[in-house]
């Protein structure tokens, strides 16, 4: 203590020492039986989860110690705050209004404070106290909040009281909420306990950052370790308090007990009472921990995925190689059969005809009749009419033509001629079918002997068991997770976020998103997602906790909001028909509903665009830098396929959901309102002509430009590209807008694909639009992701990996849902999550740089924010691109994401396919990692594996 210490530090009365309540693995060692010991456990207990957790206690977090009086030593309804520090230290505030998270040194100039005294408060002249409440809180009330808890029933369902007079005069708890602070009992906060096993400072089987290197998690032969899959780490650091070991063990127990007791007298000299611990709900960094361990499962995959890159790049290569080269055989084949029959022709051919006529000529005698018959037969030869029109316009030629009782023999007498002409198609479809299997089924072979298949296949059935388990790991840990997103405690907690204050607003969105991070990546998850989503849409309601972060949890905002919602279900299956008429009804319609929602959005300053760094906290300032729409990207694609119909016109009520989110985003609002405008008016009819392209071109990019040519398309890409962002956020909202355009831009390419569903080449060239807008948005929003990945350390990085790989599992989704795309996708897709991470990490994504089709009008906007955010985008519009870097790109996105299958059929479509040089890919498979590596140098290094498959693949012709 200094010489010299301020009033803070001289303070005495009633000790009190804080904790907060969190939660545990059930297998983390704890000095009892029962984690909580003797404290209560009150409201938290009721909150039911699983037995692989158990609730403990832990010293405070950074945040925030507010203290009301009912009455005490300055009078009566007055507050006192103190700042906390990460470690836990309480510095005490002049007052409630003015305490700041980057709290300072009180008595700095007088030598500093002890560091014992700065973990416990004082309640100064206890005698004098009546009621006392106590709320921890990682936010700063607003003067509003600190208004609405002075009164009764609101602060009762947020603080705990304690009552110091009647403490001091019985010496026992008053209450269920308050402990005797002695040295065994303190000893439950999990910082004071020192039987642990350590490592660099924290526990061991618990760490916030773990080892420098941790264990593998995975084997060369795809098997895992099962104790690190289940390994969990904490969202909060450690900051430990009794760390001393040997003839030390304790000290700083003791003399923390001694302080404390100094200050309220020595009990054993007649001073009648003890010091006071207390356990304080926080139940925000409860669900945070809880999200945090979910998010250690999906972060085990992006371990695994990290650690045995080598084997999963090359066993995806060798199938996209096999699969590429049969696709390609089947290809030519298919064309080569194409070309035969339309040289055979068969019912046109010399003896066709010839038989035809003998046919006519024995039944007809006028040559009426035989033109009329032989016109007939000659539709029905080239498909120009089927069955039915036929038998029809055949019993009418026989009723003009024959006597009647000519027409049964004629009738015979014709079916045997078509009977033979249907064996001889027969007969020549198998040959031709016997061609392609013998093409396909020569295709591979000579690579065959590369391969060690047996090493391959039980690498890949490893591999799926691991996913497998992981994946059913974060299903389990999600359960526990909802649970208290579902809670009372929790929603009572969100109160400290006042729905009329701006700031408090945005950083309620910011907490919503933090605790629903990653939550897509399972499929427990993504179902709480979209129940929250589809089913809680009265957004003034407490449990509509999405649509009160969209509102940024403001009074007014969500009773207009609730009341836009409604009118969006409402009027979901209302067609906008093409025109300006239509248009201007739903401009009215959204000027009307979102008054309120347009000028709060316009004008917010709160954390999202907050220039004044000093105003945010650690974590918020390095999300803010890295321009990260948390909420967005856990829930984007879920909300934007809510009100989505399924058909080629565009509907009112998915609008609305598109309007909101742009504005939200940081569109201004008169950009938002035009482009509405603009897409009410053309993008129906835009569908249209795409299909009737399609339909009609030779080549993937003939279609492409054509449809980037069309005059609506053409008007909806130069609105796209005057998007703005309000003033002074380009920078904080670029990637935002990104994210929503893209999910605007899939439900424009889906609603395309309607029309197409019929028809295997335009199905595959709009599938090809929509994986390859899928990519460019997981590249754009993926990039600040990586960028705190690298200033992340330990099992912290993983958590952050493990959330973004649940957005790009969610997100592959854009492109890949489709119903004859999404077989068994519900369980490939973490897979190809786990890949596409894997490229990127190796700095070779799905494609040299991402690629969007012209079918997304909104890719001169992609490109802009793209190229901010330092990802290139190619825009595929006529002569924008090199063609073969168009096809290559393209290629490249579907086979990863897709499949090679899909890929070859949707670019090779009359054009191209793609094709391996034989000497390299040879050499390539020999090598790999499942090669049998009998000559050449076997590949170690999967970045230089990946390169050598790279040039393996030749120029597209």
């Amino acid at each position: 203590m200094s010489n010299n210490p301020c009033r803070t530090c001289q303070a005495t009365g009633l000790p009190v020492l804080p904790c907060r309540y969190t939660v545990i693995p059930k297998d983390f060692i704890v000095p009892l039986a029962e984690p909580l010991g003797v404290y209560s456990g009150e409201r938290v207990k009721d909150v039911a989860i699983s037995d692989r957790y158990r609730y403990a206690v832990r010293t405070l977090r950074a945040g925030f110690l507010y203290l009301f009086y009912e009455s005490g030593p300055q009078g009566s309804n007055y507050w006192e705050a103190y700042a906390v520090t990460e470690a836990g230290e309480l510095w005490k505030a002049a007052d409630a209004q003015s305490v700041q998270g980057a709290a300072t040194k009180a008595c700095s100039s007088q030598g500093g404070h002890n560091a014992l005294r700065m973990q416990y408060l004082v309640i100064e002249k206890p005698e004098q106290c009546g009621k006392v409440w106590l709320a921890y809180s990682e936010h700063k009330w607003s003067d509003k909040t600190l208004q609405r808890y002075e009164g009764g029933p609101e602060r009762a369902k947020r603080m705990q009281p304690i009552e110091p007079a009647a403490w001091i005069a019985a010496a026992q708890a008053a209450n269920h909420q308050a402990i005797l602070a002695t040295g065994s009992n303190l000893k439950t906060s999990l910082e004071y306990f020192s039987e642990l096993d350590m490592l660099n400072g924290e526990f061991k089987d618990l760490p916030y950052t773990g080892p420098d290197a941790p264990p593998a998690i995975s084997r060369e032969d795809g098997t895992h370790v099962e104790a690190q899959l289940r390994l969990e780490s904490t969202r909060h650091p450690w900051h430990l308090r009794n760390t001393g070991q040997g003839a030390q063990k304790d000290k700083v127990l003791d003399a923390l007990m001694q302080q404390m007791e100094d200050k309220c007298g020595d009990p054993s000299m007649g001073v009648a009472y003890w010091p006071m611990g207390i356990a304080l709900w926080d139940a925000i960094g409860l669900a945070e921990e809880l999200n945090g361990y979910y998010n250690d499962a999906l972060g085990a995959l992006a371990r695994y995925g990290e650690e045995r890159t080598l084997q999963i790049t090359a066993a995806a290569n060798i199938r996209a190689a096999k699969t590429a080269l049969e696709s390609g055989a089947a290809n030519r084949a298919d064309r080569a059969n194409q070309h035969a029959r339309e040289g055979i022709r068969v019912g046109e051919r010399f003896q066709d005809v010839g038989a035809r006529r003998a046919v006519i000529d024995s039944y007809f005698q006028t040559d009426a009749g035989k033109q009329a018959m032989s016109a007939l037969e000659v539709r029905r030869a080239t498909g120009a009419v089927d069955q039915t029109t036929y038998d029809q316009e055949r019993a009418q030629i026989f009723q003009q033509h024959l006597p009647p009782d000519k027409h049964a023999d004629a009738g015979r007498a014709f079916d045997t001629f078509h009977a033979h002409l249907d064996s001889e198609r027969a007969r020549l479809e198998g040959t031709m079918g016997d061609y392609r299997k013998d093409q396909i089924n020569r295709a591979w072979p000579k690579y065959e002997d590369r391969i060690n298949w047996g090493k391959l296949t039980a690498f890949e059935r490893q591999y799926e068991v691991f996913q497998r388990t992981a994946l059913q790991l974060a299903d389990e840990r999600a359960g526990d997770l909802i649970k208290w997103l579902e809670s009372p405690l929790l929603l009572d907690t969100l109160e400290d976020y006042h729905p009329a204050v701006v700031e408090d607003g945005e950083e309620f969105a910011e907490v919503v998103a933090d605790l629903t991070e990653g939550l897509g990546g399972s499929k427990v998850g993504h179902d709480y997602l979209t129940q929250l989503i589809q089913n809680r849409t009265n957004a003034t309601g407490r449990e509509a906790l999405f649509w009160r972060a969209i509102a940024a949890n403001q009074d007014t905002l969500r009773q207009e909001l609730e009341a836009a919602l409604t009118e969006a279900e409402a009027r979901k299956n209302e067609i906008l028909n093409a025109g300006p008429s239509s248009a201007e009804l739903l401009a009215a319609a959204l000027l009307k509903n979102f008054k309120t929602f347009t000028d709060f959005y316009k004008k917010s300053v709160g954390v999202v665009h907050e220039q004044n760094e000093g105003k945010l906290t650690y974590l918020t300032r390095k999300l803010k830098n890295a321009n990260i729409d948390k909420l967005m990207m856990n829930c984007g694609d879920t909300v934007f396929r809510w009100l989505q119909i399924n058909r080629v016109a565009d509907f009112f009520g998915e609008k609305f959901i598109q309007h909101i989110f742009l504005l939200r985003a940081g569109v201004l609002p008169a950009d938002a309102l035009s482009l509405v405008r603009m897409q009410a008016r053309y993008e129906g009819v835009n569908r249209e002509q795409a299909i009737a392209r399609i339909r009609t071109a030779r080549t993937f990019l003939e279609a492409n430009e054509a449809i980037a040519r069309q005059p609506g398309n053409v008007a909806l890409a130069e609105m796209w590209g005057k998007i703005r962002p309000a003033d002074g956020r380009a920078g904080a909202t670029g990637m935002r807008i990104g994210l929503v355009v893209g999910l605007i831009e899939g439900v424009n390419l889906r609603k395309t694909l309607v029309a197409a569903q019929k028809s295997p080449k335009e199905y595959l060239q709009i599938a090809a639009s929509l994986a390859t807008l899928s990519a460019v948005v997981i590249d754009i929003a993926i990039v600040p992701y990586q960028l705190m990945g690298k200033r992340a350390y330990g099992f912290q990085k993983w958590k952050l990996r493990g959330a973004a790989l649940g957005f790009v599992a969610s997100t592959i989704q854009l492109g890949l849902d489709t119903e004859q795309m999404v077989k068994n996708f519900s369980e490939r897709r973490i897979a190809v999550g786990v890949l596409y991470i894997a490229k990127i990490g190796l700095g070779l994504g799905a494609t040299v740089a991402s690629v969007i089709s012209a079918l997304a009008t909104s890719g001169p906007l992609l490109k802009r924010v793209g190229q901010r955010a330092g990802v290139q985008i190619l825009v595929v519009v006529g002569s924008t691109v090199p063609k073969w870097v168009a096809v290559q790109g393209v290629a490249r996105v579907l086979g990863l994401l897709v499949g090679w299958e899909v890929a070859l059929v949707a670019i090779g479509i009359q054009i191209a396919i793609w094709v391996f040089t034989p000497d390299v890919l040879e050499e390539w498979c020999e090598t790999s990692a499942f090669g049998k590596q009998r000559f050449g140098t076997p590949q170690s290094d999967a970045k230089k594996q990946e390169e050598g498959f790279v040039k393996a693949l030749a120029d597209v012709s």
